[in-house]
């Protein structure tokens, strides 16, 4: 940079899009780890032999306040993520949000005699529960060891130019 008009000006027209494309970076970046997120959650469920309901897995992304959010509203996948029964209790989350501090296992109290419940084909099956599968957990901490390389790539394409 010079100290000339014409010279300032290009410096601030230079600054401008590169804060410009930096919060591009940023923002596309957030997007991008939001759907790796939502791809990890669904392979951690079908690993889990939970097939029948990934299609109850939404990602969101808000535009406006740039953020991210992969959840369900599924009681079946929810059931799994937490684990259920004396199962569960034995195999507990390992590290269960403030909206799930107070889950409760054996809500019934049916401890190791486990309880009979209807299947599909009208027949029954028994079960103690389930242990915690913790699928959304998992993604998350993926993604949170991934975020620094994911954020890097990001800003390379967008502001790697301007250098």
């Amino acid at each position: 940079m010079e100290l000339s008009k014409d010279s300032l000006k290009n410096t601030i027209n230079y600054l401008n899009k590169f804060k410009s494309a930096y919060e591009k970076g940023i923002d596309n970046a957030v997007l991008h780890a939001t759907e790796i997120m939502y791809e990890k959650v669904k392979q951690y469920c079908y690993e889990a032999g939970i097939t029948e309901h990934t299609n109850n897995i939404y990602m969101e992304y808000d535009y406006n306040t740039k953020t991210g959010k992969v959840g369900t509203s599924d009681m079946v996948l929810i059931f799994n993520e937490m684990g259920t029964g004396i199962t569960g209790a034995n195999n507990p989350h390992p590290n269960p949000s403030p909206n799930f501090q107070s889950w409760k296992y054996d809500v019934n109290e049916h401890g190791e005699k486990g309880w009979y419940y209807p299947k599909e084909d009208g027949t029954y099956g028994w079960t103690k529960g389930l242990p915690s599968r913790h699928m959304f957990y998992d993604a998350f901490n993926d993604i949170k060891d991934e975020i620094g390389d994911i954020v890097e790539v990001e800003l390379r394409k967008t502001v790697g130019d301007l250098y």
